[in-house]
């Protein structure tokens, strides 16, 4: 097996072993191994196809050796095989389906593609015997090996905006199954009644996982009307008016409730999502004495005027809020109206309270994730008339006093940020390369959770191929068919089928969670192991802090 820096906190592991069933097979019995007894720091274990990626924190990783990515990658190697009695075998899991009229309105077309009858693709499509290569794209989701040769079918020139829960399409030479309602380019040629997203279901959110046998049963609309699965909505935040502490009067562009995210779900195609300036994040909760994962808000571009229904401490930090103390503990009074709206020298703000903000943690997380509806105040984006409750959280503190300016990433003009080769460096034409090291990009409007999509020259490849998808990271930096660049961001995908030239560093994520559009963006070369560096030197600044403000704290 290869072994790759995956940016400064992951580790692609690429096993030689031709595709198929045989890869699979490989790939699992790797993950296996490396989940019986992960070091200390290891966040999550992802596998793909022929890849597993391996998540980890660099500063919690268990002192050896050279720098955390030697010592990551010298356990990978030296796990011990999985106890025989310990393997696991392929579990099999019949899937029925309601096949073609409203359930598959591509069935036609598929058919037509294939020079085949509609009840032929119906009988080749559920005859097959299907194994789950990995699950990603989003929550649940499962591509799925075995499809037919002669039923692989081009992926929609454009994508539909809305696919049906449950639906089965085909989207080239794979098929799979859309977990929730999200837009999708595959060709659908049913649907299933199962639900394959669970989320009140902690130990197992996902009806598939990597590994797993797959059979499609075919049955009638009365059939799958019975074995409809329903949702089951998770319990309403609410708050009354006694114990909100504030009432939402207007909403601005985009406030969430985030946290640090849920690391440890990638395998099951969920986000770790969570903050995109992690570091304002952390810092607005130190300030006020919090944990440093406690939920808080987070204002896109416009924040929210609020009316607050009792006396509380506040911390501001990110973007410039104009009219509101930054960076420090900040007093509010019964009654009082703060507006929130207008941002300077920068994208995001985070709002934390004393106490921190009282929503349910689902999932291991108890940040907004918008796309699946989960977590946060009900899924969503605050309204106006939403009343948010906030934990006890009592303190006090006299001392007019601020935290370092060093947190501050929110300067409101061009960036450099520093990257990590990525997987597929040596993919990219030599004079790409120097473009991407040279050139500026700028920020486009089409930024947003998910990515950071860059304009500028375009990077193309050195010959044509193809990336069956595997591991991909906060930070990484994938090049489409276009060849614009696209930072992914905090709600991005899993696992991803884009070439990777580049992986941005974790200290320098929060300069682009909190770049405007229009800004440019530089790219300078570093090397993992000064990368790690600066991130432990980071989070000893963050030490600090913490340990600082406890001093100036005074509590109850």
């Amino acid at each position: 097996m290869q072994l790759i820096p995956l940016g400064d906190c992951a580790v692609l592991v690429v096993l030689k072993v031709k595709g198929g069933v045989a890869a699979l097979e490989a790939v699992s019995q790797l993950a296996l191994k490396l989940r019986l007894a992960p070091p200390a720091g290891v966040t999550d274990i992802v596998p793909s196809f022929s890849t597993v990626t391996v998540h980890y924190d660099p500063v919690k990783v268990p002192a050896g050796e050279g720098a955390p990515v030697a010592r990551v990658m010298r356990w990978i190697q030296s796990a011990p095989a999985v106890p025989a009695k310990l393997r696991r075998k392929a579990r099999e899991v019949v899937v029925p389906v309601c096949y073609g009229g409203e359930q598959g309105p591509d069935i036609a077309a598929v058919a037509a593609h294939a020079k085949m009858t509609e009840a032929e693709v119906i009988r080749v499509h559920s005859k097959a015997a299907y194994r789950v290569a990995a699950v990603g794209f989003s929550p649940g989701f499962p591509y799925l090996l075995g499809l037919a040769p002669r039923l692989a079918t081009p992926r929609k020139a454009t994508p539909r905006t809305v696919v049906a829960a449950g639906s089965v399409g085909i989207g080239g030479a794979q098929t799979g199954i859309y977990p929730t309602a999200t837009p999708g380019g595959w060709s659908l040629i049913g649907r299933t009644p199962l639900r394959l997203f669970r989320p009140e279901n902690e130990a197992a959110p996902t009806l598939l996982e990597a590994g797993d046998s797959v059979k499609f049963l075919g049955v009638t609309e009365k059939q799958a009307a019975q074995l409809e699965e329903k949702s089951v909505a998770p319990a309403a935040v609410r708050a009354t008016k006694e114990s909100a502490l504030f009432e939402v009067i207007k909403a601005g562009v985009l406030t969430t409730v985030q946290d640090l995210g849920r690391p440890g779900r990638q395998h099951q195609g969920i986000p770790v999502g969570g903050a995109m300036d992690r570091q304002a994040a952390r810092v607005a909760n130190l300030l006020l004495g919090n944990d440093e994962n406690d939920a808080l808000l987070e204002v896109t571009l416009t924040g929210p005027v609020v009316r607050f229904s009792r006396d509380a401490w506040i911390a501001v930090t990110g973007a410039e809020v104009r009219g509101v103390p930054a960076w420090r503990p900040w007093k509010v009074d019964e009654g009082q109206i703060v507006s929130f709206a207008e941002l300077t020298k920068g994208v995001r703000a985070y709002i934390a309270v004393a106490g921190g903000l009282a929503v349910a943690r689902i999932l291991g997380g108890a940040g907004t994730l918008v796309s699946a509806g989960l977590g946060g105040w009900n899924g969503r984006a605050l309204q106006a008339g939403d009343r948010p409750g906030a934990r006890a959280g009592v303190m006090d503190t006299k001392a007019n006093w601020s935290a370092s300016p060093e947190f501050n990433a929110a300067t409101g003009g061009d960036v450099i940020v520093r990257f990590v080769r990525g997987p597929q460096w040596d993919w990219f034409a030599a004079a790409s390369r120097r473009t991407f090291l040279a050139k500026h990009f700028k920020v486009t409007d089409k930024s947003d959770r998910m990515g950071l999509r860059l304009d500028g020259v375009a990077l193309r490849l050195e010959t044509e191929r193809e990336l069956v998808s595997e591991g991909v990271g906060f930070g990484s930096v994938q090049v489409p068919p276009d060849g614009k660049p696209i930072v992914l961001m905090a709600d991005r995908q899993t696992i991803g089928g884009y070439p990777k030239i580049g992986h941005v560093i974790a200290v320098d994520l929060p300069r682009l969670a909190q770049a405007q559009t229009g800004v440019l963006v530089k790219f300078e070369e570093i090397a993992v192991e000064d990368a790690q560096r600066l991130y432990a030197e980071r989070e000893h600044a963050l030490a600090m802090l913490a340990m600082g403000v406890r001093g100036r704290l005074q509590r109850a």
